[in-house]
């Protein structure tokens, strides 16, 4: 009678919150991967977490439900296996593969109802699946925010703390297929102690036991078979659900309030799907640490599916952005009070001025232009770097042909390098010897400004769509020096936004491919480029208005194209 009482409760609960739900946003309904990037490799120390698997596109797929016709799923496959490329960051073999895969730069989500319908294997010890959502912005985690949908593998400490809620029998006798919860983490002062140096807080770190409500079911375990998942989410507040055989279950005894100590929250972010296997989240064993839990038991080959994910509006509120940030125009400002600019930089808002490692103090020397400068003097670390970052990702691809230009005030005997870093992390940076002019810069002590074409900087690596530090000066040679850097901007952009449409009239076939494409009623170009999904260009050409993709890795790829001062592009699926 209890128990029914507790569910009826909770199904007038869900039929409050569906009152409220608006019409569907976006949906992904995996019938291709048009909006996802599949990772490879094993992270730093196994994703942080000491994970023991390594990410492989060969597990990643779409295929058909079985039992459910015309419908598709996204499927990651977990194996027992090894290999000459199967190996951590260090080169040491690992013994399991499987998936993982995002839509960074393809689809970022901003509030709304997040819905999706997941079916997860017997995970025994060592699974670790999960849909989960990290922010766009260039912040390090956990200041970025991460949002778990849904995870399962918890370790038994986890599972025994909360057995005595929402399904549990307070026995702390559950099994990993028996439980799962949802989560989100941010940055906190407060949350700051030699256990925990990152200061990341935890929603589901509750060892009260009065807030977090995982989900158990120790009648019918919640693997081998689809449960739905909600995350309710607008500007004040997140609120974690699942739903099984049509009952609606809180994960929280109550909505999380959003405030400034956790405004992490509301910033965009974007979907990541895998299925982990060992780590510190589970009872198995770490990477490189065989004493830290057991060994992994879990059945392999096992696979995860995930039929649909879904977002509406909630509250009225809602957002889906599809494709890289906005591409910037004109003349952008990176650090500049005076300068005409079409859009800029404003630090403390857009944009943040980082020194790295402490390796340089506040100088004293006066602005070039307008009343702020980046004024500083090194403190012996023996190097220094500093650089703006952006706080969300900037696309400057629309500036491959312009110019990045800044102002300097720095001795002429200190030779320094100028760069730029994208999202993904590449960097790539240009000499400045000391004594010599380069870039326009002449090397005598005063203000000087340098002009340093945007294809020179890029390198090869270097993804102008998703940029996180426009502009950086280091310096690795020990100098001693008080210098000053103003009036930092990029020139030369588009009048007017890239479209975002598929090549407008062209056509694109056959596409997916397994090789060649063709471009149909394309007469004339200026420009035509390849990137991969990080923003890599491809060594390809195009002849006849055909490109030979044979050679290229599966995976989504992304035509540029310029015509008439008009700059498009479409994605190209290789499989």
């Amino acid at each position: 009678m209890k128990t029914t009482l507790i569910h009826t409760l909770f199904l007038c609960f869900a039929l409050n919150l569906n009152a409220q739900i608006g019409p569907t946003l976006w949906q992904e309904d995996f019938n291709n991967l048009n909006n996802w990037i599949v990772e490879e490799g094993n992270g730093s120390w196994g994703w942080g977490n000491g994970e023991l698997q390594y990410y492989s596109a060969n597990n990643v797929r779409i295929d058909s439900i079985q039992g459910e016709p015309n419908n598709n799923a996204l499927v990651i496959t977990a194996k027992q296996e090894t290999g000459p490329n199967i190996a951590d960051q260090w080169g040491n073999p690992l013994n399991h593969t499987s998936g993982r895969l995002n839509t960074k730069s393809f689809v970022s989500i901003q509030y709304g109802v997040i819905e999706t319908r997941v079916k997860i294997p017997n995970i025994d010890v060592g699974g670790w699946p999960a849909v989960w959502m990290l922010g766009t912005t260039n912040y390090g985690w956990p200041q970025k925010g991460e949002i778990d949908m849904m995870e399962m593998g918890h370790s038994k400490w986890f599972r025994d703390l909360h057995d005595g809620h929402n399904g549990g029998n307070s026995s702390k006798n559950s099994n990993v297929n028996q439980m799962v919860g949802a989560n989100a983490i941010y940055y906190s002062d407060d949350a700051i102690n030699p256990q925990n140096p990152s200061g990341a807080s935890s929603l589901s770190w509750d060892p009260d036991d009065d807030f977090c409500r995982p989900y158990f079911n120790y009648n019918t375990p919640l693997t081998d078979r689809f449960l739905t998942y909600r995350t309710y989410w607008d500007k004040d507040s997140l609120r974690f659900t699942v739903i099984d055989n049509n009952i609606e279950y809180e994960l929280y005894t109550e909505a999380f309030q959003i405030d400034s100590t956790s405004e992490e929250f509301q910033n965009p972010f974007f979907l990541i799907v895998n299925m982990a296997i060992g780590g510190a989240f589970t009872d198995a064993y770490h990477l490189g640490d065989p004493a830290s839990g057991v060994p992994v038991s879990m059945n392999m080959p096992s696979e995860m599916y995930v039929d649909y994910i879904k977002v509406s509006e909630w509250n009225a509120q809602g957002s889906v952005h599809l494709g890289p940030p906005k591409d910037e125009v004109g003349t952008f400002g990176i650090y500049t009070d005076s300068t005409v600019v079409d859009d800029k930089l404003i630090p403390g808002l857009t944009s943040e001025i980082y020194v790295w490692e402490e390796t340089l103090v506040q100088g004293s020397i006066p602005p070039f232009e307008g009343d702020n400068v980046l004024s500083w003097n090194t403190n012996g670390k023996g190097w220094f770097g500093a650089g703006v970052m952006s706080i969300q990702p900037l696309n400057m691809l629309g500036f491959e042909s312009g110019d990045i230009k800044f102002r300097i005030k720095i001795p002429a005997n200190v030779a320094f390098k100028i760069g730029i870093i994208d999202a993904w992390g590449n960097q790539n940076y240009l000499e400045f010897p000391a004594n010599q002019t380069k870039y326009g810069l002449v090397r005598n002590g005063n203000w000087g400004q340098a002009t340093i074409p945007v294809s020179d900087i890029r390198g090869t690596l270097i993804d102008l769509r998703m940029l996180s530090y426009s502009f950086v000066i280091l310096e690795e040679n020990g100098a001693s020096c008080q210098f000053a850097i103003d009036d930092i901007y990029w020139e030369g952009g588009p009048n007017v936004s890239v479209k975002e449409d598929a090549l407008a009239s062209i056509i694109i076939y056959p596409n997916p491919t397994d090789g060649k494409i063709i471009l149909s009623n394309m007469d004339d170009f200026e420009t035509f480029k390849l990137y991969d999904g990080q923003g890599r260009q491809m060594d390809v050409s195009i002849e006849n208005n055909v490109i030979d993709l044979t050679g290229l890795p599966s995976g989504v790829y992304v035509i540029h194209y310029a015509s008439q001062g008009e700059k498009m592009f479409a994605k190209v699926i290789k499989i």
